[in-house]
């Protein structure tokens, strides 16, 4: 699964393992039915897509990751794959891209979003869905915009940004004629501008330099997402996210997500013995997956192997949301 700071799918469930490029890439979060762009798969699918009627409720879903990220803020310049990880499953997006690589409004978080002029300045005028909250109850509104506006401007030294591209050529962010509904003028015409605000930071994280810098290093203690961050534990090297309940899209199939800490030499022993259910390995450790890992009803598999998710025993269950 490919994933970058703009956009990217909040889901939790449909899952298509795939070869490509010599590594194992699983897309796996999603319950909201929208995809990424990925490369063309080397190899069919282990798993098919399934749809949302088809997934049991509930269940853990353990995912190798490289690290715990040392922040949860994606605009830093120590964030990593799994700080974007986490604040798709966790934070709002305005669009995500279709499996063509073209964005999509995220119906969740907008009503609307277009072009409402372009000159003498464009103007981007966001319609925010009217039950789109903060897991503290607080509306998603235009000072959330505007503060993740000012701190990635570039206009402040203060604010540790790792890059501002496309917030460098908003004029001003304001509300527009409702509460649910944002004004955003362009100084210069941005023709990308569906790549911003996502993911959006809640005003408590973007508003000030000290909350930017430090505040969501450790936590997301405000989020907006199908799941919630509720522990990171560097110690132990994992990150568990729950199903958030004031989340008010279909809810997450997953009751949880755990992100473990788990050095890629050691992912296909976790893999085939059972204790992980998604990592990314080569495909030459793949084969030795598919080889030991047992299949269904214990048939071998073509060649005198036996057929096998590619992420170990159960992990089709799993991904799938019956583990329990």
């Amino acid at each position: 699964m490919t994933y970058h700071h703009r956009v990217g799918p909040r889901a939790v469930m449909r899952s298509v393992v795939f070869l490509t490029a010599g590594l194992l890439a699983v897309t796996t979060l999603s319950g909201c039915g929208s995809g990424e762009p990925v490369s063309e798969p080397l190899a069919g699918p282990d798993i098919a897509p399934a749809t949302r009627d088809r997934i049991e409720d509930g269940g853990t879903l353990r995912w190798a990751v490289d690290s715990v990220p040392q922040t949860l803020n994606t605009f830093q310049s120590d964030a990593d794959a799994t700080t974007a990880r986490i604040a798709q499953a966790s934070l709002p997006v305005m669009f995500r891209l279709d499996t063509r690589g073209r964005p999509q409004r995220a119906a969740e978080f907008l009503a609307s979003a277009e072009v409402v002029r372009t000159e003498p300045k464009q103007v981007v005028v966001y319609k925010l869905h009217r039950a789109a909250v903060w897991s503290d109850g607080r509306a998603i509104d235009a000072a959330d915009f505007a503060a993740q506006w000012h701190a990635l401007s570039g206009r402040n030294s203060a604010f540790w940004t790792a890059h501002n591209a496309g917030y460098d050529r908003i004029e001003k962010v304001r509300r527009g004629k409702g509460d649910r509904e944002v004004e955003v003028t362009f100084a210069r015409r941005y023709a990308d501008w569906r790549s911003l605000f996502s993911p959006l930071y809640p005003k408590d994280v973007m508003g000030t330099a000290a909350a930017f810098n430090e505040g969501a290093r450790n936590a997301l203690k405000v989020t907006a997402g199908p799941f919630t961050v509720t522990s990171v534990d560097r110690g132990r090297g994992n990150v568990t996210l729950e199903r958030n309940k004031r989340w008010w899209g279909d809810p997450a199939k997953l009751e949880r997500i755990e992100l473990r800490a788990v050095p890629r030499e050691k992912r296909t022993a976790e893999l085939v013995a059972g204790r992980l259910d998604i990592a990314e390995v080569d495909a030459g450790q793949a084969g030795r997956i598919t080889s030991a890992a047992p299949g269904p009803q214990g048939r071998p598999a073509p060649g005198g192997g036996r057929a096998a998710p590619l992420m170990g025993p159960g992990a089709a269950r799993a991904a799938a949301g019956r583990r329990r």
